[in-house]
């Protein structure tokens, strides 16, 4: 009984795993995402965090194709940020975008602008690790 009991909680483990949102690189990385979708989410973004652990980020999603301004107020890590239009395709990769600090003027906060439906923030550096470039295809599964 006991192995049964074992054997069904690894299935409902491995299984819950299979519904985390992710981005699958051109090499294969997946980076688990988190996902922005609402305007108050896509505000918020990566505010106040003090880390982002490797392969992970954050994925803005919207309705469009688009230009998009995103800027680093009360973000504290050094970000990339990839914006990848709606076919998957990366539009533009701003690297080693700086972060900001907790009240911060507003003139000596970074903005980026870019174009895309999808924009991806990752840690600094993380776009030359896995040596993407515009132009490249990425998988996007979100629920």
């Amino acid at each position: 009984m006991n192995k049964i009991f074992l054997f069904l909680f690894l299935c409902i483990f491995l299984l819950a795993g299979c519904g985390q949102d992710k981005v699958i690189l051109p090499n294969g990385t997946e980076i688990k995402v988190e996902i922005a979708s609402t305007p108050q989410q896509a505000e918020r973004g990566l505010m106040f965090r003090e880390r982002l652990d490797d392969s992970s980020g954050m994925l803005f999603v919207f309705e469009k194709d688009d230009l998009r301004l995103f800027w680093m107020k009360n973000t504290l890590i050094d970000l990339d940020i990839i914006f990848i239009n709606s076919e998957g395709e990366i539009v533009n990769i701003e690297e080693q975008v700086p972060h900001s600090y907790i009240g911060a003027p507003e003139e000596e906060i970074a903005q980026v602008l870019g174009w895309g439906k999808y924009v991806l923030e990752i840690n600094a550096a993380s776009a030359q690790k896995y040596n993407l470039k515009q132009g490249d295809r990425l998988t996007l599964k979100i629920k």
